[in-house]
């Protein structure tokens, strides 16, 4: 089953709302990727159109589901670099370099905070396409 949709509201850091619900057949648990939207590629010579480019920005986890509308939050998580320089002949000066796991966010300059959050400072935005993920993907 294919369901695809759109980011309807960013609510803060975590969670998004997408315009599919229940009607749809949307789950709790389902896995959306919200990707960039479509953009026409054309050849430079000819001017001819050589294709549609997208690309996945993030993944949400369906968390609620409303007849027409559910809430996703992302899940995803990645390695950062917290404390020293990360280079061994100056670590006495920096301290020592630590990697900590955290989950990913939608905020585009990755300070953390949990409030409501402006579209503005999200690199996810309302109107990009999801697309639900598939098993395996």
């Amino acid at each position: 089953m294919t369901l695809k949709g759109k980011v309807a509201a960013i609510l803060n850091e975590r969670e998004l709302v997408v315009n599919l619900g229940s009607e749809s057949g949307v789950e709790e648990g389902m896995k959306f990727r919200v990707m960039s939207p479509e953009r026409q590629i054309m050849d430079p010579d000819s001017r001819e159109p050589l294709g549609v480019f997208t690309r996945e920005k993030i993944r949400v986890r369906i968390i609620t589901v409303h007849s027409k509308y559910s809430v996703g939050s992302t899940y995803e998580t990645h390695r950062v670099n917290v404390g020293g320089g990360g280079m061994p002949d100056f670590s006495h000066l920096f301290g020592r370099s630590r990697e900590v796991t955290r989950i990913r966010t939608l905020r585009a300059d990755n300070t953390v905070f949990l409030e409501p959050m402006d579209e503005t400072k999200s690199f996810v935005k309302i109107g990009d396409p999801v697309v639900l993920v598939e098993d395996g993907l």
